[in-house]
């Protein structure tokens, strides 16, 4: 792990050091991981392992659920059925 110095005011260092409990080195890569993920996510997208870790920073879980391929193919068979009738019921506004 790379190693970086950071610069932070006086009076914030002074008020870090009285809460000497905190690890302000995790709290700080916690908020880089977070902001580069944040931003990767919104031009290029997470890998899987990238939202892992960033959910994991969140203090969230990532579902290990897998969607069986029936229910997929079901919910796509529901959604084509419900745009024919939304399309036969603008066709029958049209001719009113």
């Amino acid at each position: 792990m790379t190693n970086i110095t950071l610069s932070i005011p006086n009076d914030i260092y002074r008020l870090m050091r009285k809460y000497k409990e905190i690890n302000w080195s995790e709290v700080a890569r916690q908020a880089i991981i977070e902001k580069l993920l944040r931003l990767k996510s919104s031009k290029d997208g997470l890998t899987k392992e990238e939202l892992s870790m960033l959910l994991e920073i969140k203090g969230m879980e990532m579902s290990r659920e897998e969607h069986a391929a029936e229910k997929e193919w079901a919910f796509l068979r529901k959604i084509k059925e419900r745009e024919k009738k939304r399309k036969r019921y603008l066709k029958e506004l049209e001719k009113r």
